[in-house]
């Protein structure tokens, strides 16, 4: 696909909306562009859970039943002690 010669004018403050400001301060102007051009007009939802899959994942490989390692995988994950605690629980 060849580049419109419009894109170089496209910047960060004439994005048109705040969300395409963070996209493109979080992965960079270029792609947000691309996206811009390749999937006009679709809406992109990201659940607030979408990273909770890995994170149990990563739990269930790390802890190892000590206290430290749960604190350590709390302040990590993001998740409370109690959660990793009943994680352990289930494995």
């Amino acid at each position: 696909m060849q580049t419109p010669p419009w894109i170089d004018y496209i910047t960060m403050e004439n994005l048109p909306n705040e969300d395409l400001k963070i996209v493109a301060t979080i992965i960079g102007l270029n792609p947000t562009i691309q996206l811009m051009c390749e999937v006009p007009g679709m809406l992109i939802s990201i659940p607030k859970n979408a990273t909770l899959k890995a994170r149990v994942e990563y739990v269930k490989k790390h802890y190892d039943g000590s206290k430290k390692s749960r604190y350590e995988l709390s302040k990590a994950c993001g998740l409370s002690e109690n959660y990793i605690y009943r994680i352990a629980k289930l494995r």
